[in-house]
């Protein structure tokens, strides 16, 4: 393909990382400044998505214009296509973490429940680190430690989803006054567990840049 593809190849696989690391920074600061009620941290988060999707934009519009310039075929094309699929989930993981962040500002003053937020704690943090075990896999293309990041943490997030969602409900038919906050910890619940979604997506991707074949991991 020349080397003027390679270089090409190799600066957008950068802006790739780029915006991968800009998403987990968001998803790791949405999940704390909702357990530390660090409403800087989630304003913070919600005025830097600006960036990510910008970057998500160029992304996407230099993809399009390596294939139609080069006409890339087998490996190098698997390159391109699979960072243009990529992209967009990462764009959209890095959504609902703004929605994360979002949620943390608007339970300010409410009444709250510790336990669930316990939970939602050790959520966040396992969806970070799932989100951050998927990106780097695909930096290195790593088909094996997609599969593994995948599957450990699936059923984890589904159950912890799962432990949120109870106590919310239970909480919301015993006490009226709760029902604003727990309406906001099921969704907190609901936008965590599409990152994980996301994630996994991103763990598919690599399977496909590493060999090609497009798989379900869970």
């Amino acid at each position: 393909m020349g080397k003027v593809f390679d270089e090409e190849i190799i600066s957008l696989k950068a802006d790739f990382m780029k915006l991968g690391a800009l998403v987990g920074e968001a998803v790791t600061n949405a999940g704390q400044a909702f357990v530390d009620h660090d409403i800087q941290k989630a304003e913070a988060v919600v005025t830097n998505d600006h960036e990510i999707n910008h970057l998500q934009i160029h992304i996407e519009k230099r993809s399009f214009e390596m294939i139609a310039l080069y006409q890339p075929v087998t490996g190098d094309l698997r390159e391109v296509v699979g960072i243009l699929k990529a992209v967009t989930d990462l764009e959209r993981a890095g959504d609902h973490a703004r929605n994360v962040a979002r949620s943390a500002i608007s339970i300010k003053g409410m009444q709250r429940i510790a336990t669930v937020e316990e939970i939602i704690a050790t959520m966040a943090l396992k969806v970070s680190q799932q989100y951050d075990d998927s990106i780097e896999s695909y930096g290195d293309a790593d088909e094996d430690k997609a599969k593994r990041t995948a599957q450990s943490f699936d059923k984890k997030i589904d159950e912890l989803y799962n432990a949120i969602a109870s106590p919310s409900y239970q909480a919301m038919a015993k006490d009226p006054k709760i029902v604003s906050s727990a309406i906001i910890y099921l969704n907190v619940a609901k936008d965590l567990g599409r990152i994980s979604d996301y994630s996994t997506n991103i763990c598919e991707w690599t399977v496909y840049l590493a060999t090609g074949k497009i798989i379900e991991l869970n």
